[in-house]
């Protein structure tokens, strides 16, 4: 049943549930999530008691599935780390971010900033120095950013914190 979660297979979900006495584990909805199979984690926690852990929203908030998040943060109880912001961040997915600032408070800007920085996610800094630079040590947080992104070979990430130091230095 796990592999068919893993693969969307509703359809088979269903039947193994149905006509087998296996069951599954909470393998199955964290597998689902992190491959964005909304219908099969929508109907694993309708129908089945297992349930899942903080891998589910940790590995949807890392490939970028906002719709499984936001289920998963309504009707589960299970929650997730700090490593959900900080994947989001290092694979690109600003929107998901955003949502994870909004609703959770396990992740760190400053950390989801760095990740996003090393992995040259222009989009997600920006976004992410706007919230950053308000909290205190966001100077020392913001370099470090920089140093990693340059470090990563991403210049461009790293010489754009570098001009919005100096700009903030002058405000």
């Amino acid at each position: 049943m796990s592999t068919a979660a893993a693969k969307g297979f509703l359809e088979i979900v269903q039947w193994l549930h149905e006509n087998r006495k296996e069951g599954c584990t909470k393998q199955a909805m964290d597998d689902a999530a992190e491959n964005g199979h909304l219908s099969v984690v929508e109907w694993l926690h309708a129908s089945r008691k297992e349930g899942c852990c903080e891998d589910a929203m940790d590995d949807a908030a890392a490939n970028g599935h906002l719709e499984v998040l936001k289920f998963l943060h309504e009707h589960r109880k299970e929650g997730c780390t700090s490593a959900a912001m900080n994947l989001a961040a290092s694979n690109g997915h600003l929107e998901v971010v955003k949502w994870l600032q909004s609703n959770r408070n396990e992740g760190q800007p400053g950390t989801a900033l760095r990740c996003a920085a090393e992995n040259g996610r222009l989009d997600v800094v920006d976004w992410l120095y706007g919230t950053v630079r308000q909290q205190r040590r966001s100077e020392a947080c913001i370099r470090q950013a920089a140093r990693v992104a340059k470090e990563a070979g991403h210049v461009e990430v790293a010489c754009d914190l570098e001009r919005k130091l100096k700009r903030q230095r002058l405000e």
